[in-house]
């Protein structure tokens, strides 16, 4: 888990399924540990408040959702809600900007940054800051461009998204290797079943074994290369196209080819690289 962490401040009455979606998206990039998102991050029993003052200090981006409620707002009084000193948003907003965190307006629903003279005074420094616009009718590519907003203000050398898909593709590779090597080792020496083709005259147990071992090892190393191959998939893609399915599919046809015995072990290699090459032609989403 990052140490770095994200706060989405939002009104409920305004913006509450949009910070939803956008929660959804970010936490691909980010990880749900990393962001505070008090749909999701607040125990029932928990004190609110206090809750939301220990998220702030430990965050080192807030986020504050703006759509056209935002501004004006208004309570059961008839009085515009941030203008009351104890409301959450306010405090949330006031809080990040009073500790130097950065702060990120986003508009949505086609809302306009307020000006410094239609905010209370501990929130008028909001005015100044650069404002994200995440428009409905091109929903993803604006949060992507958000999420690169965030990478550098985290001042992380790469997403979190980045480092794992270079952590399975190293996987993927290993047990790619691993699956090939012992399945020619195995039509090599163990496809004819006479011990005395490993030099193990007297220890046909032994050999018989080793040939399970390897075949055993093999097959478990083409499974989870298969696996490996959709979760890489995965996170280069939100949704899987007619390449990630096709690689999916010759990546299982060729481990159970391998599992249902003989000399089809050699399945192995062949349908591991062809995986591997097809991977590279998977245009991720960027």
């Amino acid at each position: 888990m990052s140490s770095k962490q994200i706060f989405i401040s939002y009104r409920r009455s305004d913006t509450a399924g949009h910070a939803g979606r956008l929660y959804d998206f970010l936490i691909a990039d980010f990880t749900d540990e990393s962001i505070f998102f008090d749909a999701n991050t607040i125990d029932p029993g928990v004190n609110f408040e206090q809750k939301i003052n220990s998220e702030l200090e430990n965050s080192d981006v807030a986020l504050v959702l703006i759509g056209n409620q935002w501004l004006d707002c208004r309570g059961k009084d008839g009085n515009r809600r941030l203008d009351d000193p104890k409301d959450y948003v306010r405090l949330e907003v006031a809080t990040a900007l009073s500790n130097n965190k950065t702060v990120i307006p986003v508009l949505l629903q086609g809302a306009e940054m307020p000006s410094s003279a239609e905010l209370p005074d501990d929130l008028r420094d909001l005015s100044k800051r650069n404002a994200v616009k995440l428009n409905d009718d091109h929903w993803k590519s604006d949060c992507r461009t958000l999420s690169t907003v965030l990478t550098r203000a985290l001042r992380l050398p790469t997403s979190l998204k980045e480092k794992t898909l270079r952590r399975n593709k190293a996987w993927m590779v290993g047990t790619m290797i691993a699956g090939a090597f012992l399945a020619i080792i195995h039509f090599v020496y163990f496809l004819d079943p006479s011990p005395q083709n490993f030099g193990l005259q007297g220890f046909t147990l032994a050999f018989i074994l080793l040939s399970l071992i390897v075949r055993i090892g093999s097959l478990l190393m083409a499974f989870i290369n298969v696996f490996l191959a959709a979760v890489v998939i995965r996170n280069m893609k939100r949704e899987f196209d007619k390449l990630s399915w096709v690689i999916i599919i010759i990546g299982a046809i060729g481990a159970f080819m391998a599992a249902s015995g003989g000399d089809r072990l050699i399945w192995v290699p062949f349908t591991t690289v062809i995986v591997a090459a097809l991977l590279n032609l998977v245009v991720a989403d960027s």
